[in-house]
Formats: structure tokens, C-alpha cells, sequence
């Protein structure tokens, strides 16, 4: 019910003109409610593709999970934990304060983000991270203002996209609980 009644705002507040898409994504992103998204993952780098569907939970500030069938993975901080089922690996690794990725956008991450229209009215916007020469976009659905994609495009050879399938308010998330003796551990935090 509660997420009938946003979305429901939500399409008021774009009727009246008085939010864009972008800033309803945001404010949506911060109710401090956990969010899950259903996406379809693509990322193409030179001649090599990669396609992923799933779940993708954001659970706090700097906090999210990406789980699909083949892998999981939780980032919190600075520390992300990769859950390879494929090959029974569990890699951990860190990030740097600098680094960015496309589920760091999703997930409601945008101090290092210029948005480049000034236009609140429309469906796509288009940024530029500056400091990573990388470029993107969000795109919202006309009929509805909910997110359908997000695009960042880091060189001519490599891009990276999200498509949102659905979006909806959780009241809880819990985590799923692995055997990790029957995982290789791999730790390449330096």
C-alpha cells in the first residue's frame, strides 16, 4: 500500500510540474526505507559483452547488494564482498573514496556528478563526472516519471548500462547466509 500511495505523489508532483524525475528519484531514495529494484545489467567493453539480471537492494548510505543468480554482491563502505556461485569464490576487495561505478550512481550516489540540461521537465538527463571523464545519463519513463535506465559511458570502448524493470519501498532486508566452507576465500584489500 505504501508504495502505491509514492508512486501515486509521486505522478501528482510531476502532473503539477513541481519536482523533476531526477529529484523524485532522489528524494524516493532517501525516505530512509530500503529499496529493491528488479535490473538487467549490461556492460560492453571493446568486442567482450556481459549480461546480468536481478536484484539490486539499497540498504543504506554506501550500502546496496547486487544478487543474481550467479553471484552476489554486497558492498558497505569501502569493503565490496563478491559470492561467485559459479566458481564457489568469495572475493573481497575495497574501493577507493574516488571511484564510482554505475550501481554507486543507482544507488542515490552523486557528489561527483554535473548534470549538463537545466530543463526539470524532461525524461532524459545527462551528466559528466568530471574527475573520471566518464558521461552518462538517467532516463525516466514519460507516462509514469519512474526510473527506466541509467547509462555511463567511460570511453568509446567501454560503456555500461541498467535497465530498471521495477522499483518499490521494503521494509526490511535480510541477509542471505553462506557456508564459506565451501568457498575459496581470495582477500586482494591491499
Amino acid at each position: 500500500m505504501r508504495q502505491i500511495f509514492l508512486v501515486w505523489i509521486y505522478s501528482i508532483a510531476l502532473l503539477f510540474g513541481q519536482i523533476s524525475p531526477l529529484k523524485n528519484f532522489y528524494s524516493f531514495l532517501n525516505q530512509g526505507h530500503i529499496v529493491r529494484m528488479e535490473i538487467d545489467f549490461y556492460q560492453k567493453q571493446f568486442d567482450n559483452a556481459y549480461q546480468s539480471s536481478g536484484s539490486f537492494y539499497l540498504i543504506g548510505e554506501k550500502n546496496y547488494v547486487y544478487d543474481s543468480l550467479s553471484f552476489q554482491m554486497i558492498v558497505k563502505d569501502s569493503l565490496v564482498t563478491t559470492i561467485n556461485h559459479e566458481t564457489n569464490q568469495v572475493v573481497y576487495s575495497s574501493i577507493q573514496k574516488e571511484q564510482l561505478t554505475i550501481l554507486d550512481i543507482l544507488s542515490g550516489r552523486k557528489e561527483y556528478l554535473e548534470f549538463l540540461d537545466e530543463s526539470d521537465a524532461s525524461n532524459v538527463k545527462k551528466f559528466n563526472i568530471p574527475n573520471l571523464d566518464y558521461s552518462g545519463s538517467f532516463e525516466f519513463d514519460q507516462d509514469t516519471g519512474l526510473i527506466k535506465m541509467i547509462k555511463l559511458n567511460i570511453d568509446y570502448n567501454q560503456n555500461v548500462s541498467i535497465t530498471v524493470r521495477s522499483i518499490k519501498a521494503l521494509g526490511n532486508y535480510t541477509k542471505p547466509h553462506f557456508d564459506l566452507n565451501r568457498f575459496e576465500i581470495i582477500d586482494l584489500r591491499g
